[in-house]
C-alpha cells in the first residue's frame, strides 16, 4: 500500500528525530559525524546535516510510499534555527524530495502544493 509522507522532524544539537504523524512511528537518531556548535544547530558543513537526516528518515520509513507531496513539519528541541540553519534544512529536506518544508518557529511561507487529480485517488 503507499501512504503519503506526512513526518514531524525535531532537530537537536547533532541528533534528529523523526516521528511519522500518520502512524506515530518514532525515530531518534544521532548523527555519526557531528552538525552542531554550541552557537548554531546546523553548523560547519551542511553534508553532515544531510548525512544524519537521510539516515534518520530511512529509518523512520516503512512499507512503500509515494514521496508526491512528501511534507515536513520542522522543529528545533535545542536552540532556535536562524535563517542559516531554515535555509539548510529546508535545501536538505527538498534534495530528499520533500515538496512542503513548514517550519514550527516561522510562519507558513510556502502553501502546500495541489494534489493532481490522478494521483488523489491512490492516498
Amino acid at each position: 500500500m503507499l501512504h503519503r509522507i506526512d513526518f514531524e522532524i525535531g532537530i537537536y544539537p547533532d541528533r534528529i528525530q523523526v516521528t511519522d504523524r500518520r502512524s506515530g512511528r518514532f525515530v531518534d537518531f544521532a548523527a555519526e559525524i557531528p552538525f552542531s556548535t554550541p552557537r548554531q544547530l546546523v553548523a560547519g558543513n551542511p553534508v553532515y546535516f544531510e548525512h544524519a537526516l537521510a539516515k534518520a528518515l530511512r529509518k523512520a520509513m516503512s512499507g512503500g510510499f509515494i514521496l508526491l507531496d512528501a511534507q515536513a513539519h520542522v522543529f528545533s528541541g535545542g536552540a532556535a534555527l536562524d535563517d542559516a540553519d531554515c535555509l539548510t534544512v529546508r535545501r536538505a529536506l527538498r534534495d530528499i524530495g520533500f515538496k512542503t518544508v513548514r517550519f514550527d518557529q516561522r510562519p507558513d511561507d510556502e502553501p502546500p502544493p495541489p494534489l493532481p487529480a490522478s494521483l488523489s485517488a491512490l492516498l
